[in-house]
C-alpha cells in the first residue's frame, strides 16, 4: 500500500483475511481525498487473486484478467450521471452472484456510489447480504457510511480510515513533488485537512477549489451579481457549495467565534447583508433543509433537472417573507 496512512488498516485487513476473520460484506466510505478508491480497488484485486500475499500477485490468470478489464467474476455497479441506482440493477447483480465462479475462485461485487441506491434497491440487496453464495464478497462505497440504510450497515463490516496529521501530509507532499514545500504551499495544504490527495491536486493546479464556488455564490447572493449557471458536470459542486454557504451564514448569524468560520473573508459583507435583509437563523435553516432535501431526492430519483431545481432554490434566497 503506497499511501502511508492506509498501510496499517491494510495490514489489519490482510491479517483478518488470512485468519478467516474477514467476512463477506464490507462498507468502505469513498473518501477520495484520502485515497479510498485506490484502497478499495487494491482490495478487489486481492480478493480475486489466486495466489495473494500481502497484495495481489499481479501475475496469475485472475490478475491478468483484472488488468485487462475482462474478469468474468468481477461485478461493478455505479451511478450514471449522478442518477439513482435502481432496483433493477441490484436484482441483476444478485442474480449474477448466484452463478458459479468462472475462474473457480472468488466473486467480487463493488457497488460504487452506494448512497445513490433507492430504498427498494437497498432492500433487494439485503437477502444477498444475509445469505451470500460461497466465496462471494460485496463491497459498498458510499460517500459516508451513514448514507446507507441501518439495515444494510448492520449486516456489513464498517471500515474507517484515520486521517494523517499535517506533518505526515506535508512529508508525503514533499515526496510527491520531489522538493520542499514553499511557505505558501504549506499554508495551502492546510486548507485540506484529512485529504492529502486533494491537497496534492491543489498544489499542482488540478483542483477546483470549493471556496471558489462559495465565493461566487456569495457574490450572487449579497451583491446582486448574476447567479451561477450550473452544468451537469459541476452541479454537485454547486449543491455542496450551497450547503457550505448557508452553514456559514448560520454561523455568522449566531455570532460564533471567528476561528470557527470557514470563509472569514466573507464575514463583513455577509453580516451587512443579513442585517439589511433581516434574515433570521430560522429562515436560513429552512433554506438549508431544502438543499439537504434536494441532495436526498437526487440520490433516490433519476431524470431530475438538478441545475434547474438548484437555481429555483437560489431564487428563494432573494424573496421577501
Amino acid at each position: 500500500m503506497s499511501l502511508p496512512w492506509l498501510r496499517e488498516p491494510w495490514r489489519q485487513l490482510v491479517a483478518d483475511y488470512n485468519n478467516q476473520r474477514f467476512g463477506h460484506a464490507h462498507c468502505l466510505p469513498n473518501r477520495i481525498g484520502l485515497g479510498a478508491p485506490t484502497y478499495t480497488e487494491t482490495l478487489v484485486k486481492f480478493l480475486l487473486c489466486i495466489e495473494p500475499s500481502q497484495q495481489a500477485c499481479g501475475k496469475c490468470k485472475s490478475c491478468l484478467l483484472m488488468a485487462a478489464g475482462t474478469h468474468p467474476d468481477y461485478y461493478e455497479v455505479a451511478s450514471e450521471d449522478n442518477r439513482a441506482i435502481g432496483v433493477d440493477k441490484i436484482r441483476e447483480l444478485t442474480q449474477q452472484l448466484q452463478q458459479t465462479a468462472s475462474q473457480h475462485g472468488s466473486k467480487v461485487a463493488w457497488i460504487k456510489d452506494a448512497q445513490r441506491m433507492t430504498t427498494e434497491a437497498a432492500n433487494a440487496l439485503l437477502k444477498t447480504l444475509e445469505e451470500p453464495s460461497a466465496n462471494t464478497y460485496l463491497i459498498l462505497s458510499p460517500e459516508r457510511t451513514s448514507d446507507l440504510l441501518p439495515t444494510l450497515r448492520s449486516r456489513m463490516r464498517l471500515h474507517t480510515f484515520s486521517e494523517p496529521n499535517q506533518a505526515t501530509t506535508q512529508s508525503w507532499l514533499t515526496q510527491q513533488l520531489g522538493r520542499s514545500l514553499t511557505e505558501a504551499e504549506r499554508v495551502r495544504s492546510q486548507q485540506f485537512p484529512g485529504a492529502p490527495l486533494t491537497a496534492l491536486a491543489a498544489l499542482k493546479g488540478n483542483f477546483a477549489d470549493p471556496a471558489d464556488f462559495v465565493t461566487e455564490l456569495a457574490s450572487a447572493t449579497i451583491q446582486n451579481r448574476p447567479w451561477p449557471q450550473p452544468k451537469k458536470d459541476d452541479v454537485q459542486q454547486w449543491l455542496e457549495a450551497s450547503l457550505a454557504w448557508l452553514q456559514e451564514l448560520i454561523r455568522i448569524r449566531q455570532r460564533v467565534a471567528q476561528q470557527r468560520l470557514h470563509y472569514p473573508q466573507l464575514t463583513q459583507v455577509a453580516e451587512q447583508w443579513l442585517q439589511r435583509e433581516q434574515i433570521s437563523v430560522t429562515r436560513l435553516n429552512g433554506w438549508l433543509a431544502l438543499c439537504y432535501n434536494l441532495r436526498k431526492i437526487t440520490r433516490e430519483q433519476s431524470g431530475l433537472n438538478l441545475p434547474l431545481l438548484l437555481q429555483q432554490q437560489w431564487l428563494q434566497w432573494k424573496q421577501r417573507p
